[in-house]
Protein backbone atom coordinates (compact mmCIF):
# COMPACT_ATOMS: atom_id res chain seq x y z
CA UNK A 1 0.00 0.00 0.00
CA UNK A 2 1.12 3.61 -0.74
CA UNK A 3 1.15 6.61 1.78
CA UNK A 4 -0.83 9.63 0.33
CA UNK A 5 -1.65 7.43 -2.33
CA UNK A 6 -4.00 10.07 -4.33
CA UNK A 7 -1.83 12.25 -6.41
CA UNK A 8 -3.91 15.96 -6.82
CA UNK A 9 -4.98 15.49 -10.74
CA UNK A 10 -4.33 12.28 -11.74
CA UNK A 11 -7.81 11.44 -11.46
CA UNK A 12 -8.30 13.42 -14.99
CA UNK A 13 -5.58 11.55 -16.73
CA UNK A 14 -6.42 8.77 -19.41
CA UNK A 15 -3.82 6.22 -19.17
CA UNK A 16 -3.45 3.14 -21.61
CA UNK A 17 -1.72 0.11 -20.09
CA UNK A 18 -0.20 -2.52 -22.46
CA UNK A 19 0.73 -5.49 -20.31
CA UNK A 20 0.80 -9.58 -21.16
CA UNK A 21 1.74 -10.58 -17.99
CA UNK A 22 -1.18 -11.21 -15.74
CA UNK A 23 0.45 -10.52 -12.23
CA UNK A 24 2.27 -7.76 -13.43
CA UNK A 25 -1.11 -6.14 -14.94
CA UNK A 26 -2.87 -6.81 -11.57
CA UNK A 27 -0.39 -4.73 -9.71
CA UNK A 28 0.10 -1.71 -12.40
CA UNK A 29 -4.04 -1.43 -12.20
CA UNK A 30 -3.69 -1.36 -8.43
CA UNK A 31 -1.01 0.97 -8.26
CA UNK A 32 -3.07 3.46 -11.07
CA UNK A 33 -5.62 3.24 -9.08
CA UNK A 34 -4.54 4.15 -5.64
CA UNK A 35 -3.02 6.76 -7.40
CA UNK A 36 -6.54 8.30 -8.13
CA UNK A 37 -6.68 7.27 -12.20
CA UNK A 38 -9.63 5.66 -12.73
CA UNK A 39 -9.70 6.55 -16.21
CA UNK A 40 -7.57 2.93 -17.19
CA UNK A 41 -7.83 0.81 -20.53
CA UNK A 42 -5.56 -2.63 -20.14
CA UNK A 43 -4.96 -4.75 -23.53
CA UNK A 44 -2.45 -7.52 -23.87
CA UNK A 45 -0.13 -6.62 -26.53
CA UNK A 46 1.00 -3.26 -28.88
CA UNK A 47 -1.07 -4.32 -31.56
CA UNK A 48 -3.93 -4.40 -29.37
CA UNK A 49 -2.55 -0.80 -28.28
CA UNK A 50 -1.85 0.54 -31.36
CA UNK A 51 -5.64 -0.36 -32.59
CA UNK A 52 -6.91 1.58 -29.49
CA UNK A 53 -4.73 4.47 -30.57
CA UNK A 54 -5.75 4.23 -33.99
CA UNK A 55 -9.58 3.79 -33.86
CA UNK A 56 -10.47 5.37 -30.57
CA UNK A 57 -11.65 8.35 -29.74
CA UNK A 58 -10.16 8.83 -26.69
CA UNK A 59 -7.17 10.96 -25.95
CA UNK A 60 -4.52 9.16 -24.11
CA UNK A 61 -2.56 11.28 -21.41
CA UNK A 62 0.26 8.63 -20.66
CA UNK A 63 0.98 4.65 -22.35
CA UNK A 64 2.39 2.44 -19.91
CA UNK A 65 3.80 -0.61 -21.61
CA UNK A 66 5.62 -3.94 -21.33
CA UNK A 67 8.83 -4.34 -23.62
CA UNK A 68 8.53 -8.02 -24.14
CA UNK A 69 5.31 -9.45 -25.50
CA UNK A 70 3.66 -11.19 -28.17
CA UNK A 71 2.53 -9.78 -31.32
CA UNK A 72 4.26 -6.32 -31.48
CA UNK A 73 6.75 -5.54 -28.85
CA UNK A 74 6.58 -2.35 -26.50
CA UNK A 75 9.52 -1.07 -28.18
CA UNK A 76 7.66 -1.31 -31.76
CA UNK A 77 4.94 0.31 -30.02
CA UNK A 78 7.25 3.10 -28.45
CA UNK A 79 8.57 3.89 -32.29
CA UNK A 80 4.72 3.87 -33.97
CA UNK A 81 3.97 6.07 -31.20
CA UNK A 82 6.76 8.34 -31.59
CA UNK A 83 5.48 8.63 -35.38
CA UNK A 84 2.01 9.87 -34.44
CA UNK A 85 2.31 11.11 -30.96
CA UNK A 86 5.91 12.87 -30.37
CA UNK A 87 5.44 13.74 -27.12
CA UNK A 88 2.65 11.45 -25.41
CA UNK A 89 4.03 10.68 -22.29
CA UNK A 90 5.57 6.44 -22.47
CA UNK A 91 6.75 4.83 -19.76
CA UNK A 92 8.38 1.30 -20.47
CA UNK A 93 8.25 -1.45 -18.32
CA UNK A 94 10.66 -4.47 -18.88
CA UNK A 95 12.60 -7.55 -17.06
CA UNK A 96 15.34 -6.96 -19.29
CA UNK A 97 18.34 -4.30 -16.80
CA UNK A 98 20.94 -4.43 -19.43
CA UNK A 99 22.57 -1.18 -20.71
CA UNK A 100 21.91 -2.20 -24.51
CA UNK A 101 17.92 -2.16 -23.57
CA UNK A 102 17.99 0.81 -21.54
CA UNK A 103 20.09 2.69 -24.55
CA UNK A 104 17.54 1.46 -27.09
CA UNK A 105 15.25 2.66 -24.96
CA UNK A 106 16.30 6.16 -24.78
CA UNK A 107 17.07 6.48 -28.14
CA UNK A 108 13.51 6.09 -29.05
CA UNK A 109 12.55 8.75 -26.78
CA UNK A 110 11.33 6.62 -24.15
CA UNK A 111 10.27 8.97 -20.73
CA UNK A 112 11.11 6.73 -18.19
CA UNK A 113 11.47 3.24 -17.96
CA UNK A 114 10.92 0.67 -15.25
CA UNK A 115 12.57 -2.93 -14.37
CA UNK A 116 10.63 -5.72 -13.85
CA UNK A 117 9.53 -6.33 -11.06
CA UNK A 118 8.97 -3.46 -9.72
CA UNK A 119 7.53 -1.56 -6.46
CA UNK A 120 4.44 0.11 -6.30
CA UNK A 121 6.24 3.25 -4.90
CA UNK A 122 8.59 2.81 -8.16
CA UNK A 123 5.56 3.19 -10.75
CA UNK A 124 4.17 6.11 -8.59
CA UNK A 125 7.69 8.15 -8.50
CA UNK A 126 8.30 7.27 -12.30
CA UNK A 127 5.26 8.63 -13.40
CA UNK A 128 5.44 11.74 -11.42
CA UNK A 129 8.55 12.55 -12.97
CA UNK A 130 6.85 12.23 -16.12
CA UNK A 131 4.85 14.99 -15.25
CA UNK A 132 7.12 16.57 -13.02
CA UNK A 133 5.32 16.54 -10.10
CA UNK A 134 7.60 16.94 -6.82
CA UNK A 135 6.71 14.81 -3.79
CA UNK A 136 5.57 16.76 -0.88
Amino acid sequence: MLEDTKVAGFEKLQVLLVEDDAFAQRLAVSVLKQLGITKLVVVKDGQAAIDQLNHEDTRYDLIISDWNMPNVTGLDLLKHVRKTWENMPFLMLTGNANEEFVRIAQANKVDAYIIKPFSPAQLKQKIMAIFRIKPV
